[in-house]
Parts: structure tokens; C-alpha cells; sequence
């Protein structure tokens, strides 16, 4: 007889989605900005600048579905979750204003900042029956 496979309680499901979108945007930016230091070739600057609006946008969106289920999320969650948006924010202006040492600096706290959130959604408990 085959085990039984439980899925996770459907906000938790929401909000590891979100959050695994974000990171995978976090990760990609990392590796779009590396490929370009150093080189003469600047295409990867470009595929850095369209991830920028792909990375900010999910940010947004990351924090609004934790601010929908905050319940769930827990207040922790929550905050972490608008501070890596606000940061997100932050660094998207940076790059627009060319200011590369700050911005490298923040993208770094940035992808630190997205693995925290990432590995405490993934360890939070399912809501309670009165959260859900």
C-alpha cells in the first residue's frame, strides 16, 4: 500500500511559493551582476537591469502576501519580509543612480536577508484552526 502524502496547509503553501520566487529572482540577480564585473562584454548588465524589475516586483508582491496572511506568516515573517521589499526598493534605486559600491554592499545583505525569510517559512508550523 502506498504512503499517503500530505500537502501543506494551504498558506503555507502561498507564502513558500512567494518566497521561493523571490529568492530564485535574488539568486538569479547575484549571478546576472558576477557575470558582468570585470568584463568588457556588458550584456549581462542587461539581463541584470530586466531581472531588477522582475526581482522588485516580486518583492512587492512577496510582501503583500505576507501582509494577506499575516496571521499565518507571524509578525517576524511579516517585518522580514517588507524589510527585504524595502531593501529591494533601496537597491533597485541604486542601480538606477549607478552607485555600484553601495549597491554590491546591499545586494549581499539582500541575498542574506532573502535565505533568512526563505529557511524560517519553510520551518514555520501550520495556522492554527482559529489563524486559518
Amino acid at each position: 500500500m502506498a504512503a499517503r502524502v500530505e500537502l501543506p496547509h494551504p498558506h503555507l503553501i502561498w507564502l513558500r511559493s512567494a518566497v521561493t520566487l523571490l529568492i530564485s529572482a535574488v539568486i538569479g540577480q547575484a549571478g546576472f551582476a558576477a557575470a558582468a564585473i570585470g568584463k568588457r562584454d556588458k550584456s549581462y548588465l542587461v539581463f541584470h537591469a530586466i531581472g531588477a524589475g522582475v526581482t522588485i516586483t516580486l518583492a512587492i508582491a512577496c510582501a503583500i502576501c505576507f501582509t494577506v496572511l499575516r496571521r499565518t506568516a507571524g509578525r517576524v515573517l511579516l517585518w522580514l519580509a517588507w524589510l527585504t521589499a524595502a531593501a529591494i526598493v533601496v537597491q533597485f534605486t541604486l542601480g538606477k543612480l549607478e552607485i555600484a559600491d553601495v549597491h554590491i554592499f546591499l545586494g549581499v545583505l539582500i541575498a542574506m536577508l532573502t535565505t533568512a525569510l526563505t529557511s524560517w517559512t519553510y520551518r514555520r508550523p501550520p495556522p492554527t484552526e482559529s489563524a486559518g
